[in-house]
């Protein structure tokens, strides 16, 4: 797909945070700990947030939400629509868009969306605002990201393995606004290859009722816990770098940009490692590409991108805008990026829950 728009802003985000923070090394076997550091030097990760095991993705909004009403930063009357963009959703039915709309008041002719997206999930969250203020008129969009896939379990076993994600969540702020300059959007998908980054286990097609049915056949042939991300991480490296720089310059060319004329480059953060081999196959500076997201908090899907953002440059989004690249990959397959101008955001800051 590709797309054009005109006159829209980001006016705000706001990213939020677990309180607890955990290593890498404290679910890892006693054997496995000097492989793994080896790893960590390697790929970067250290750091990761945790939710409580009694907190649901909600639980983050909601925090955020609240956040923003008490400090005047959104007023509900002027919300036009909900859109959602998560993997672990509260309950099947009702969607989290209307648990939010239910619990806060928004007026009932406001529109709610759930989108199950996951490392892609901010890019095709915003495409889906976008298209939303074309009917909106005065009215605002409310984007949410994020996922609780590292909640805290009981009698959680050490695995041989690191667990990468972190837990968090975001909320963005989308509003017309003819000051701003088109944006260009791409997106493509390949689902032939969707079960190379896959959660096998936990929907309708592998129910899950009790531990054992979680054990399921992965991809490789092995037995393992289908609730677990099962990644081919060699295959996704490979799709990264055969996939993203052409989408990247792409974009640039639709835009009729340079890649000097970019501010940042807020990339999806699996790890630095994937991120300093794109940012070297593209050519572009390291100082305009954040890649430390995963060895601070993890790898949070859909809300890599709005975290990276107001953790690196929340102070550079509420002076003059300047043009900058977003781009999300992973599982789907999908890859989707957009160029476009931020900057002069009313808000833009991370913040720590009680979760």
């Amino acid at each position: 797909m590709k797309a054009v728009w005109k006159g829209k802003k980001i006016s705000g985000i706001l990213t939020v945070l677990p309180e607890h923070e955990c290593s890498f090394e404290d679910t890892i076997l006693a054997e496995s700990v000097s492989r793994i550091r080896r790893l960590k030097r390697i790929i970067g990760f250290d750091k990761r947030r945790r939710t409580k095991k009694d907190t649901n993705v909600s639980d983050l909004y909601k925090y955020g939400l609240s956040y923003m009403l008490e400090n005047h930063m959104i007023n509900k009357e002027e919300i036009g629509a909900i859109v959602v963009v998560t993997l672990t959703q509260d309950y099947l039915i009702p969607q989290v868009s209307h648990i939010l709309h239910g619990e806060f008041g928004f007026p009932e002719d406001t529109i709610c969306i759930d989108i199950p997206q996951a490392c892609a999930g901010y890019v095709v969250g915003l495409a889906q605002a976008f298209m939303l203020l074309n009917h909106l008129s005065d009215k605002k969009v409310l984007l949410f990201t994020g996922d609780i896939l590292n909640r805290e379990r009981e009698n959680e076993e050490k695995s041989e393995e690191p667990a990468f994600g972190g837990d968090a969540a975001s909320i963005s702020v989308i509003e017309n606004n003819t000051d701003y300059s088109e944006i260009y959007f791409r997106f493509y998908s390949d689902g032939s290859q969707g079960e190379n980054l896959i959660i096998p286990a936990g929907a309708f097609k592998y129910p899950v009722y009790t531990v054992d049915d979680a054990q399921v056949v992965l991809p490789d042939g092995r037995i393992g816990n289908g609730m677990k991300m099962w990644m081919d991480g060699s295959f996704v490296f490979n799709f990264v770098e055969m996939e993203v720089p052409p989408l990247i310059n792409e974009i640039l060319e639709d835009a009729g940009k340079e890649k000097e004329d970019m501010a940042y480059y807020f990339f999806h953060q699996p790890n630095r490692f994937i991120l300093e081999k794109l940012v070297d196959s593209l050519g572009i500076p390291t100082e305009k590409t954040p890649m430390d997201l995963v060895e601070k908090y993890g790898n949070s899907n859909s809300s890599t991108i709005p975290m990276v953002i107001t953790d690196h440059a929340s102070q550079a989004m509420l002076q003059e805008k300047t043009y900058c690249c977003l781009a999300g990959f992973g599982a789907g397959l999908a890859w989707a990026a957009l160029v476009m101008e931020l900057g002069e955001m009313d808000f833009c800051r991370m913040i720590e829950s009680a979760y």
